[in-house]
């Protein structure tokens, strides 16, 4: 099935272009950054992805394995202490049970794109064998490293995106049947060389669909309006499931992984000095500029004006050193 962002009762949350102020209003003209398309096993899922502007996920983990094709701008990924940054044409592997960071970003003035393929590990095991992988069993995987860049892989990702947007007859076929290119091209073309057998970690985890709109949710929702519950309703999930396999993949509760996000946030807009402290404070839901300086002292030993002005003085130093 394909689900757009913006087909939820919960529109309020969804993303649009340059919004100043959250929650958006009622028939504001909502421009979501993902659309998904799901095959009806759940095995296999695949995403389009345009933020609005540069994203970073904090520490996570999957069970599944991912194949990230940038299409514009700049992707990097963080995992078992190697970082690959591709641009446009790029593939990186996102490995089940494996921490990583992950971040979105523009490149030359150009706003980041990306289709990403996400998998379960059974999908794998029927093809260990024909592709000499390292045995994937209850106790090892194996984990793909490195980057490639691949003609095949950039188009069959460009043809998934224009069938996510399009949604024209037949594109459920289209869409499997481009994913499992995807998928076969990404194991052929694989240096082995970056191939490693790992450990198995089998715990159950939040699936990426899900992590990737809880995060929306999160980086969208004004303070005074995160609620659990609220963001449950648009998951369509329970708060005990959501929490447990939440805090499986991240190492934190919800609330706390919402509380950096925002406060992450406010790191970037202080780097705006038209606003005041107090302005800031207010675009992201805080009740008082109190609150907000005690959160945001509390999260990084620091209040939001130090922290503004020991920016622009490492500012200076590159411009004047």
């Amino acid at each position: 099935m394909i689900l757009s962002l913006n087909e939820t009762k919960a529109s309020n949350f969804l993303l649009r272009k340059n919004v100043p102020t959250l929650p958006f209003k009622p028939g504001d003209d909502l421009k979501p950054s993902s659309v998904f398309w799901t095959r009806e096993d759940g095995r296999l899922c695949v995403q389009n992805y345009r933020p609005e502007s540069d994203v970073l996920f904090q520490p996570h983990t999957y069970a599944e394995y991912t194949i990230v094709v940038c299409l514009d701008g700049e992707i990097v990924k963080s995992q078992m202490g190697q970082t690959e940054v591709v641009g446009r044409g790029g593939t990186i592997f996102g490995n089940h049970g494996i921490e990583h960071t992950s971040g979105y970003r523009s490149r030359n003035g150009r706003s980041c794109e990306a289709v990403i393929l996400s998998f379960e590990r059974r999908l794998v095991a029927p093809l260990v064998n024909e592709f000499n992988l390292p045995p994937l069993t209850d106790e090892s995987s194996p984990a793909f490293m490195g980057k490639l860049e691949n003609q095949v892989l950039h188009d069959c990702a460009q043809n998934i995106a224009a069938e996510l947007r399009g949604g024209l007859p037949g594109h459920k076929i289209v869409l499997e049947t481009l994913s499992m290119r995807m998928l076969v091209e990404a194991l052929r073309s694989w240096p082995q060389k970056h191939v490693h057998k790992m450990p198995a970690d089998l715990t159950p985890r939040l699936p990426r669909r899900d992590f990737v709109r809880a995060h929306e949710f999160m980086r969208w929702c004004r303070k005074e309006n995160f609620r659990l519950q609220k963001l449950c309703q648009f998951l369509g999930s329970s708060e005990e499931r959501f929490a447990r396999l939440f805090f499986a993949s991240t190492r934190q509760s919800p609330a706390s992984f919402y509380n950096r996000m925002l406060l992450e946030r406010a790191r970037e807009l202080l780097r705006d000095s038209k606003l005041s402290v107090k302005e800031v404070g207010y675009q992201l839901g805080f009740k008082t500029s109190s609150h907000f300086i005690a959160s945001f002292r509390r999260e990084f030993q620091t209040t939001p004006q130090e922290c503004r002005e020991n920016d622009n003085q490492g500012s200076a130093k590159l411009q004047f050193g």
